[in-house]
């Protein structure tokens, strides 16, 4: 396939910033895709097109990193655990960044189709009930936001094991749902009477600025037991369950895991009080 030739993962590991343009260009042209052939459903679609689009991709850098989980269970590497998988974590940030300013482009430039484009983003977000300050940490909001996303978690961690695209549409689904609110907040700009180009420069990394509080450590969860499903799928495929390897490859997952759901319950904790 021609699309799926363009980004290889080892040259993505040496250059993990390329999948930023990549992802961009990739949601482009699922946004399009989705347009032309269903445009009643091109909210959904939309994600599904990109995940297609990247699955391919992301298969295959699962395997190199459990490659990696095996060369270090043979002794013929010795890194930690962060050192041997820390380019596929800044390739997911990448993937992640680049949808966001794709749908937040493309909401502002083009605001005539914004409403039918993003319909289900918009509905999610409409659905976020905004959390007051000052709440006890162990208060109704806190266990509520923690149930949500401890949910997502274990849905990205299952779906990853059982198939790559699970994860990857996931993702792409909550980096579209942050686009959407990243343009909402430039069109508070626009309304101030700044130009449409200026608010978007300015609005991009403001509108980051206003979730990464509580947004970071929850999308780098979501990123940790993404990577965690994935080298364990495909140590499921290739390895013995007793072989050093496989124990190295669901030390590294089990360990991804439990970090994970340390920061989702951090992230819960920051959004009540922040």
């Amino acid at each position: 396939m021609v699309l799926e030739s363009i980004i290889d993962p080892h040259n993505a590991e040496k250059k993990p910033w390329h999948v930023f343009f990549i992802a961009i260009i990739f949601t482009f042209i699922a946004i399009f895709v989705s347009n032309v052939l269903f445009p009643s459903e091109i909210s959904i679609l939309t994600i599904a097109f990109i995940t297609i689009l990247f699955v391919p991709f992301f298969q295959h850098l699962f395997s190199i990193e459990e490659k990696k989980d095996e060369a270090e269970a043979e002794g013929k590497i010795r890194e930690g655990i962060l050192q041997r998988h820390k380019q596929i974590i800044i390739i997911f940030s990448y993937f992640f960044l680049g949808i966001i300013v794709a749908t937040s482009f493309v909401y502002i430039f083009f605001p005539g189709h914004a409403e039918k484009l993003f319909t289900l983003q918009t509905k999610t977000l409409e659905s976020i009930s905004t959390q007051a300050t000052g709440h006890a940490v162990f208060d109704t909001a806190f266990w509520r936001i923690l149930t949500n996303n401890t949910s997502v978690l274990l849905l990205i961690f299952l779906t990853s094991i059982l198939f790559a695209s699970g994860a990857i549409f996931i993702l792409a689904w909550n980096a579209s749902v942050i686009g959407v609110f990243i343009g909402l907040f430039i069109e508070s700009l626009i309304k101030t009477g700044m130009s449409t180009g200026v608010a978007y420069l300015y609005g991009v990394p403001l509108g980051l600025g206003q979730i990464i509080i509580h947004g970071l450590p929850e999308v780098v969860a979501y990123f940790l037991v993404g990577i965690a499903g994935g080298i364990l799928s495909v140590a499921i495929v290739r390895e013995k369950f007793n072989t050093p390897e496989f124990k190295e490859v669901f030390k590294d997952a089990f360990t991804f895991f439990v970090v994970a759901e340390f920061l989702i319950i951090l992230a819960a904790w920051l959004e009540v009080l922040v």
